[in-house]
């Protein structure tokens, strides 16, 4: 399980918030200050909403303005132009700039910059003749451009519910100023929000006005209960431009709206008789990816998906959530969530209003055989409980008060980048052992060091072999992340530690000689499955998830004892059970490997050979959609914790 600061159990966080006390109210004085400035900002822009004309970002001299407020040049196009070529940040000011400066263009190309590098103003700036754009500056920009220059504003907001609550209506229009203030003078030195972003993220704001109204529909719960279906029925779309145009100085931008886009233009939508998914779709984790291998099933085998993405923190997510905050529309809800999350967190966090009379099942991975005794509480905001593998459901069956279904996931590997071993810094002729795992999913469950003791058992200084150990928010612990530094200088050992595409984490797996894992516990044991898919020969613990689709015949299984933890963990308590390998074994186990090349290939063909036929992600459709129906049949009633 992964643990994202911020977010751990009931217990944890009242012990922690005890312990803090002391400090906290030493530090009241300062907090006290921080909220008078809070509130001034607020009633500032209060004021300005109404007293003071809309930000109009394509204004060059009301945008000059803003930013010399915050002590920061505005330069000419002719300037910008000439600075395109020397960086990418320059390039999306500069664009920013000759839009400004010529209305024709953007009566040519009114959703210039929504419409990405596939518009048509992107084309004909990177590629017309007639473009003023710099010939040797266009790659720049294109290498911009494609990296969604307006995310990191876009986040902000998404992420930040203080910002939600001094502007609550910040997206639209009579508060876009108070807005590109306080990103500009806020945001930009305490997140490092690139400028560019932030004038980016205004930018497509005004090209598309219902956008402002959109977005705060689909973050604001209570205009999703008034009107759950503005997105696509015509009725309650009028009802919801007249409640808008009620709000001070809002009447001519609905106008404009109403204008722009005709009532049932929609932009997130669902049909009735589909499914809701909550997830951390933006969040690049194991969980993540289990959110997005159910959506990716039932959207092939025809069902209509709401998906709603629940954002994880600001520093983790990396994707945009656009396409990703489907409401509640829908009967039938799965929710692929830590459990330590309360139901009416997973609501709040995630923007979203409860459809009353919805049926809910849980996805919920864990990595040990007790399971915490609060989990059985929040068990009762849901219908059912879905157990990835047979080692969650047996623990989840003892305590749990609603019924606990087997609902076996399906793993499809996506796009493998094409990536060879110079890329990732790995020497061409070694035999390569990887491990990856996240920062965040506990390091001493997921025993890293114990691989490297086997390894060098394993290996003798003379042989050609190298463990790379590939982390993933290596900062989340950093006395953990110091230990695999210090192995690292002794040698044979290479440490990465930064996110990747899940298409370059798979080319990092298919670059290895074999994968293996010296886990004290997993729920699944997601990498070890891909590892397979990828026909890399696999050594893993004889312990927990893993065995539903790791077996002697196809994978080289760790012998090891039950031994309880040692000291108190995060999520894993003291005193509780979990696996400790046998160092020695898994040592014999990669030598072998390494020895006989031919029999490591055989036993990497078996056993892709048998999690593709475990882990088909058709055949786990097909398991999805019967325990949808199933959940869909039983009655309904709310069970709220």
């Amino acid at each position: 399980m992964q643990v994202v600061k911020g977010h751990e159990g009931a217990g944890a966080t009242r012990k922690r918030g005890l312990r803090a006390l002391p400090g906290k109210i030493r530090r009241a004085p300062a907090f006290l200050v921080k909220l008078a400035h809070m509130a001034r900002f607020a009633a500032q822009a209060w004021k300005l909403s109404r007293r003071v004309a809309p930000f109009q970002i394509f204004d060059a001299a009301d945008c000059a303005a803003e930013l010399a407020g915050a002590g920061l040049p505005w330069p000419g196009t002719d300037t910008q132009l000439a600075e395109a070529a020397t960086g990418e940040a320059s390039s999306l000011l500069a664009v920013i700039r000759l839009l400004q400066d010529q209305p024709a263009l953007r009566q040519r190309f009114p959703r210039a910059l929504s419409q990405g590098l596939e518009g048509g103003f992107a084309r004909w700036l990177l590629e017309s003749p007639e473009s003023p754009w710099p010939i040797q500056a266009r790659a720049t920009l294109r290498a911009a451009w494609l990296d969604r220059p307006s995310l990191a504003a876009r986040r902000l907001w998404q992420h930040l519910d203080h910002l939600r609550t001094l502007l609550p209506a910040g997206l639209l229009p009579p508060w876009r100023r108070s807005l590109i203030r306080w990103m500009v003078g806020t945001a930009r030195p305490a997140h490092g929000t690139p400028l560019p972003s932030i004038l980016w993220f205004l930018a497509e704001l005004a090209e598309d006005p219902a956008k402002g109204l959109d977005e705060l529909w689909l973050d604001s719960p209570a205009w999703q209960a008034r009107w759950p279906r503005a997105q696509e029925d015509p009725a309650q779309r009028q009802a919801f431009f007249a409640y808008a145009a009620r709000i001070p100085a809002m009447a001519p931008h609905v106008q404009q709206v109403r204008q722009a886009n005709p009532p049932g233009f929609p932009m997130e939508k669902g049909e009735p008789a589909g499914v809701n998914l909550y997830g951390h779709f933006c969040y690049p984790s194991g969980l993540g990816e289990a959110a997005w291998q159910i959506r990716r099933g039932l959207e092939a085998a025809g069902v209509s998906i709401a998906p709603r993405d629940m954002p994880a923190a600001i520093q983790h997510d990396l994707h945009d959530r656009n396409g990703m905050r489907g409401p509640e529309i829908h009967p039938l809800s799965i929710h692929v969530l830590p459990p330590e999350h309360q139901f009416h967190e997973i609501f709040q966090r995630s923007m979203s209003h409860p459809r009353p009379d919805a049926r809910r099942a849980a996805v919920w991975y864990w990595e040990l055989e007790k399971t915490p005794a609060l989990w059985a509480q929040r068990a009762r905001s849901y219908d059912e409980i879905w157990a990835p593998t047979r080692f969650i459901r047996d623990s989840f069956a003892q305590v749990m008060p609603v019924p606990v279904r087997a609902v076996a996931p399906g793993v499809s590997l996506g796009p493998v980048a094409q990536r060879d071993r110079a890329h990732f810094g790995l020497p061409q002729s070694a035999f390569v052992v990887l491990f990856a795992f996240d920062m965040c999913s506990v390091m001493e469950r997921k025993n890293p060091l114990g691989l490297v003791r086997a390894f060098r058992q394993a290996f003798r200084a003379g042989d050609d072999a190298l463990l790379v150990i590939k982390v993933t928010r290596g900062t989340f612990d950093p006395d953990g992340l110091a230990l695999l530094k210090a192995e690292e200088a002794q040698g044979r050992v290479l440490l990465i530690d930064r996110v990747m595409s899940r298409a370059d984490a798979m080319a990092l797996i298919h670059c290895c000689d074999t994968y293996a894992s010296l886990h004290r516990s997993e729920g699944f044991g997601l990498t070890l499955a891909e590892a397979m898919l990828l026909g890399k020969p696999v050594v893993g613990t004889h312990y927990s998830g893993n065995l539903d689709f790791m077996t002697p015949e196809v994978s080289r299984l760790v012998a090891c004892k039950k031994v309880n933890i040692g000291q108190n963990l995060p999520q894993y308590p003291q005193g509780s059970a979990w696996a400790q390998p046998d160092e020695e074994h898994a040592a014999s186990l990669l030598r072998g490997l390494y020895e006989h090349p031919a029999a490591a290939r055989a036993l990497g063909e078996a056993g892709q050979l048998h999690a593709q036929r475990v882990l088909d992600p058709q055949a786990a459709t097909q398991r999805l959609l019967a325990a949808l129906t199933a959940l869909g049949q039983g009655q309904t009633g709310k069970r709220v914790a």
